[in-house]
C-alpha cells in the first residue's frame, strides 16, 4: 500500500466548478491503480478552489508515468444520476510517499462523463518518450484528436478548415469563454440600438451630404478615426496609409514602370520638381507602386437591389528627398490603359483627384478584408491551429508556446492562394522582397521586425524556429496590425468606402461633390459595415496580451526562463514604441506588445 497526496486546482472562469464526482488512476512502470475517489466532506471542485486529497494505492505501481482522470455525475437515491456538467481543471499535483511533487498540467474543460489522461508537465518530443506506456498514450491521444478535429474544404480553392457546421457545435476548449461571448453580444446589441434609434439602419438611400455623414461619425470616436476625419483628403495621409494603415503589406519599391501604366515625365513634373525625371527617380529607388491588379474583373455584389462596382487600380508614389512625406504621383483605375482609363494626377480638378483616390481606398478595403485580414490572419491561422491539434500531443513542447460580396471574396481568396508562398508569410523576407527596408516612417515594418526577433525546408533547427516564429507572428502581431485599425480607418466612411455604387470614371473633368456622394455606399450599408468593423476592432474582454501565459504548462526552469526573457524584451520594445509615439502626430499603436493578443481572438 502507498499513500499519495493529490492537490487539484479548478479554474476561476464562470461555470468552471462541477458537482460531478472525480477520481484518478495512477499509472506507473509496474501497473495501474484502480480509480481512487477524490472526496472530502462537503462540495469539491468549486470555481477558483485548490483542494487536497489523500488516496491509498492497494499496490505499488512504480515510477509514476500518467494520471488518468475520471469524471461522472453523482447518483442520487431514487433520482438516479444527475445531468453531467462541465469542469475546468487547471492542474493536478501528485506527491508520492517518497520524492518531490509531480505536476500534471490540464487547463481544459472536461465535458460530461469521461476519462482524460494527463502526462507530467515536462515537455517531451516523440523520441523522448522511452516507456511503451507513454508511447502508446501518445498515439492514442493523437488518434482521438484526429477524430475530434477533422478537415473539410469550406469552398473550392480556400484553405481547409475545421469540419464543424456552427460555432455551437465546437467543444468548450476551442470556444469563446462565457464572459467573452456575453461581452461581445452586449457590445453588438448596444451599438445596433444606437444606430437604430438614429434611424440610419433602415435608410437605403444616398447620404444627403458629407456633413450628414458626421451623424454616424459621432457613433464612437477614437484618436485614429479623428485623424482620418481631419486629413482624409490630404495626399500625404492617403499615402501614409499604405505604410501604417490597416493594409500595410502591398506597397513595394518600383524599379521600372509596368507597361500597362504609361506614366510620363510631363504628368508628374509638378510633384517631382525640376532637374529630375521618372527614370532618374526609378534608378534612385524613390518610387513605389501599389498594384490592386488581383481585383481585375472580380464579381461584385448587389446592395439594396443595385449592382455595385469595383476597380483594379495602380498607384505610383514618390518618396521626396530628405525623408519628406510619401506622396501619390499618379493613379490609373484599371489594368488596361487607354482613352477610357485616364491616369489621374494631383494637378487634376479637386473632385477628379479625390474620386480617384477614393477608388483606391475602396480597392484597399476589398483587398484587406478578403486577403490580408480574412485569408492571411484568420483562415491560415485556423490551418496552423488545426494541424497542431491533430499532429501534436498535449505534452509536445510546441503546444506550450503557443463591396464585393461573399462570391467576390471567395474568388479573391482562390486567386491569392495560387500566389501565396512561404516567403510572403515571413516578415523579414516579405520586407526584402518588396524593397521597403529603408522607406522612412514605416512603423508596421519597424515594430513588426522587433517583435519577430528571429534571424529556409525544415531540415535544421534554425528553419524550424523560423517556421514556428512565422506561425506565432501571423496569429498574434500580424493579426493585430491588420485588425485593430479597421474602425479607425472606416469610421469616417469616405476614407475607406466598403462599396461603390457608380462605375469608375472613364474621363476627367466630370466629377462633382454630388457625383462623389452618389458613388459612395448608401446609408444602411455604411452603418452595417461600421458596426461590424467596430466590433472586430474591439477586444470583447478576457484579454491575453502577447507573452502572457496564464496556463502554466511548463514545469522546467529553462522554458520558464525563456518566457521571462521574452516578456522582458516585449516590455523593452513597448517602452521604445511609446517613447517614439510621443513625437508622432498620429501614434502607431497596433504593434505595441500590451495591445497585441496572444492569438487570433476575434
Amino acid at each position: 500500500m502507498a499513500e499519495f497526496r493529490v492537490r487539484v486546482s479548478t479554474g476561476e472562469a464562470f461555470g468552471a466548478g462541477t458537482w460531478d464526482k472525480v477520481s484518478v488512476s495512477i499509472v506507473g512502470t509496474r501497473g495501474e491503480s484502480p480509480p481512487l475517489p477524490l472526496d472530502n466532506l462537503g462540495k469539491e471542485f468549486t470555481a477558483g478552489a485548490e483542494e487536497d486529497f489523500q488516496v491509498t494505492l492497494p499496490e505499488d505501481v512504480g515510477r509514476v508515468l500518467l494520471l488518468r482522470v475520471h469524471k461522472a455525475p453523482p447518483v442520487l437515491p431514487l433520482l438516479g444520476p444527475l445531468a453531467p456538467d462541465a469542469w475546468f481543471c487547471r492542474w493536478f499535483q501528485l506527491t508520492p510517499p517518497r520524492g518531490g511533487h509531480l505536476l500534471f498540467p490540464c487547463y481544459q474543460w472536461l465535458e460530461g462523463a469521461g476519462t482524460l489522461v494527463l502526462q507530467e508537465g515536462t515537455a517531451k518530443v516523440s523520441w523522448a518518450d522511452h516507456h511503451p506506456v507513454l508511447q502508446q498514450q501518445r498515439q492514442e491521444e493523437l488518434q482521438a484528436r484526429q477524430e475530434m478535429y477533422q478537415w473539410k474544404a469550406c469552398n473550392p480553392g480556400w484553405p481547409h478548415c475545421l469540419d464543424e457546421k456552427t460555432v455551437e457545435d465546437l467543444e468548450l476548449n476551442i470556444k469563446y469563454s462565457t464572459a467573452k461571448n456575453a461581452n461581445f453580444y452586449l457590445q453588438a446589441g448596444s451599438a445596433f440600438a444606437e444606430m437604430k434609434i438614429k434611424g440610419l439602419l433602415d435608410r437605403k438611400g444616398l447620404w444627403r451630404s458629407l456633413n450628414e455623414m458626421k451623424r454616424i461619425f459621432n457613433f464612437q470616436r477614437t484618436p485614429g478615426a479623428e485623424h482620418a476625419f481631419e486629413h482624409w483628403q490630404e495626399d500625404a495621409f492617403f499615402a501614409s496609409q499604405f505604410l501604417n494603415g490597416l493594409n500595410p503589406v502591398l506597397i513595394r519599391r518600383c524599379h521600372y514602370l509596368p507597361k500597362n501604366f504609361p506614366v510620363t515625365d510631363a504628368m508628374v513634373a509638378s510633384v517631382l520638381g525640376p532637374g529630375t525625371s521618372l527614370q532618374a527617380e526609378l534608378e534612385k529607388g524613390s518610387l513605389f507602386l501599389v498594384d490592386h491588379g488581383i481585383l481585375s474583373g472580380i464579381q461584385t455584389n448587389v446592395i439594396n437591389g443595385k449592382p455595385q462596382f469595383s476597380a483594379a487600380p495602380m498607384t505610383l508614389l514618390y518618396q521626396s528627398p530628405g525623408c519628406g512625406p510619401l506622396l501619390p504621383l499618379a493613379i490609373q483605375l484599371s489594368q488596361t490603359p487607354g482613352p477610357n482609363s485616364p491616369i489621374f494626377l494631383p494637378t487634376d480638378d479637386k473632385w477628379d483627384w479625390l474620386l480617384a483616390k477614393t477608388w483606391v481606398r475602396n480597392a484597399e478595403f476589398s483587398f484587406h478584408e478578403a486577403l490580408t485580414h480574412l485569408l492571411h490572419s484568420h483562415l491560415l491561422p485556423e490551418v496552423f491551429t488545426l494541424a497542431t491539434l491533430r499532429q501534436l500531443p498535449h505534452c509536445h513542447p510546441l503546444f506550450k508556446s503557443t463591396g464585393i460580396g461573399i462570391e467576390g471574396f471567395s474568388e479573391l481568396i482562390q486567386r491569392n492562394m495560387k500566389q501565396l508562398n512561404y516567403s510572403l508569410l515571413c516578415l523579414p523576407e516579405d520586407i526584402r522582397t518588396r524593397g521597403v527596408e529603408d522607406i522612412p516612417g514605416y512603423y508596421y515594418r519597424d515594430d513588426g521586425m522587433q517583435i519577430w526577433g528571429i534571424p529556409s525546408s525544415l531540415e535544421t533547427r534554425e528553419a524550424l524556429v523560423q517556421y514556428v516564429t512565422m506561425v506565432i507572428f501571423t496569429c498574434s502581431a500580424k493579426h493585430a496590425a491588420v485588425s485593430a485599425g479597421q474602425f479607425d480607418s472606416c469610421a469616417w466612411m469616405p476614407n475607406l468606402p466598403p462599396s461603390m455604387q457608380l462605375p469608375p470614371p472613364t474621363s476627367k473633368g466630370l466629377a462633382t461633390c454630388e457625383g462623389f456622394i452618389a458613388t459612395l455606399p448608401p446609408v444602411n450599408a455604411t452603418c452595417d459595415i461600421i458596426l461590424a468593423l467596430w466590433l472586430l476592432s474591439k477586444e470583447p474582454g478576457d484579454r491575453r496580451p502577447l507573452g502572457t501565459y496564464p496556463d502554466e504548462h511548463f514545469t522546467e526552469e529553462a522554458p520558464r526562463w525563456s518566457i521571462a526573457t521574452f516578456q522582458s524584451r516585449l516590455a523593452q520594445i513597448s517602452r521604445g514604441i511609446q517613447e517614439r509615439n510621443r513625437g508622432l502626430v498620429l501614434p502607431y499603436t497596433y504593434l505595441d506588445p500590451p495591445l497585441i493578443e496572444n492569438s487570433v481572438s476575434i
